[in-house]
């Protein structure tokens, strides 16, 4: 048994002193955020948390001058519906308690990021109500840069008579912003976005909209589409704009890049083992992945992708010329399976450049089930309700460190590390291959 649960009952006293002495003005806000009966499970989650964060903020190597690093919490799956106890649409605890977190000035939090299917299923009405609440809840009080993207469940467009309008999620998207975004258009959801380093540089964070289709042609709950104007957006503009050599690009967006688990809508098949579960992209998974290596390449890239579901349709064209481009990709963040993960985009990319990489943040939604890979037990109304990864770049060293807010250790694992890290580029003896870890 890790560190935490042997000490359960300590901290569930020290929560209760705490409480019964008077907290500290974060502390009474953060209580004013809760009920009172699970208040104490954020304060324990939020004590350990914070002591794994403090362990992974600081660039120590130079002890006179510790070095701050860039801190980032990301949530993904809130999934605010009518059924969620901890993350009910007209009180998302789960959510709250994330935005109360990642505002703790002593924490120095420069980011938060939220991955997409900010709701569950609803009829039209309430899954407009829900929306509305997810952006109320995720800017209120919330003075981190806050981004996000859409993911399959935003659209609600498994019945078609209920699905959400791109116009309808472009106006809740943009209802509420904390920080100067550069959107393509008013009318589109994706956009970039660049935030200081403490290490100095900027950070580049583009944000993908897997929703973008004029109408509902696509079932979007299964299918992710990306329109030819995203793509030259994305290869032309939020890659080349005011890029700097001081740029670091992290890439947001909701379905994982990999091959799909399902042969077809509803055709389950044993033939790969994928994040990506019950989707798929009506081009291919590879779209993306090969602009990033073409601009991590500094090459050019001229390739067209057939639309796999209705053939004789148009496909997508990426051509563009990165030879002249500047900064350098991180990583991808994102969502979808309901579990942690960190893992190589299974791609071939240059020899001399580590793989791509992608990182993955369980649902925060304890109701909404994991699909296959979740072995990290959760239960509504508990210490082990919600779960979040946090993250601390070094854009010195070219190092991501990754731990964790409440739940986290695999049931399987438990010698799963506090902390884990990977290079983003190869130093000195620096092995090219990183193995997937995943609960």
């Amino acid at each position: 048994m890790n560190y935490f649960y042997k000490n359960i009952r300590v901290y569930m006293l020290w929560a209760l002193l705490v409480c019964l002495t008077g907290c500290s003005d974060q502390g009474k806000e953060v209580a004013s955020l809760r009920s009172s009966d699970s208040n104490f499970y954020y304060l324990i989650n939020n004590r350990e948390a914070t002591r794994r964060l403090a362990s992974i903020m600081y660039n120590r190597t130079d002890t006179a001058h510790p070095a701050e690093r860039f801190k980032i919490v990301h949530i993904s799956d809130t999934h605010l519906s009518s059924w969620s106890g901890d993350n009910h649409y007209t009180r998302p605890n789960n959510l709250i308690e994330s935005v109360g977190f990642a505002n703790q000035r002593e924490l120095k939090v420069n980011a938060l990021l939220e991955t997409g299917d900010h709701i569950s299923k609803e009829p039209r009405s309430r899954a407009l109500i829900c929306l509305s609440s997810f952006f109320y809840y995720l800017y209120q009080d919330n003075q981190v840069p806050t981004f996000t993207c859409y993911g399959n469940h935003d659209s609600n467009i498994d019945d078609k008579t209920d699905y959400l309008s791109a116009e309808e999620l472009s106006s809740a998207f943009g209802a509420r912003q904390n920080y100067p975004i550069r959107r393509a258009s008013s009318g589109k959801s994706y956009y970039y976005a660049d935030v200081p380093d403490p290490q100095g540089g900027l950070i580049r964070f583009i944000s993908l909209d897997m929703l973008d289709q004029p109408g509902n042609e696509y079932n979007t709950l299964h299918y992710a589409i990306y329109s030819q104007e995203q793509i030259n957006w994305l290869g032309n503009v939020a890659l080349k704009e005011e890029m700097t050599l001081q740029h670091s690009v992290i890439v947001l967006t909701h379905f994982p890049f990999q091959p799909s688990l399902w042969g077809g809508m509803g055709k389950a098949t044993t033939e790969v083992v994928s994040y990506l579960n019950n989707g798929d992209f009506v081009h291919t998974w590879r779209v993306v992945p090969d602009i990033i290596e073409a601009y991590r390449t500094r090459s050019l890239l001229n390739k067209s992708y057939p639309n796999k579901l209705i053939p004789g349709r148009e496909g997508i064209k990426a051509e563009f010329d990165f030879t002249s481009s500047a900064g350098e990709f991180v990583c991808y963040l994102g969502g979808h399976a309901h579990c942690f993960a960190l893992f190589d985009i299974p791609h071939t990319g240059a020899a001399t450049l580590l793989p791509q990489k992608m990182v993955l943040c369980t649902n925060q939604a304890p109701s909404e089930t994991g699909w296959f890979y979740n072995k990290v037990n959760r239960k509504e109304n508990s210490i082990i309700s919600n779960s979040f990864n946090i993250y601390a770049i070094d854009t010195r060293e070219k190092k991501v460190y990754i731990t964790f807010f409440g739940a986290y250790l695999p049931y399987d694992e438990p010698a799963f590390p506090e902390v884990l890290e990977f290079s983003y580029l190869r130093g000195p003896g620096e092995e090219s291959g990183q193995r997937p870890i995943r609960w």
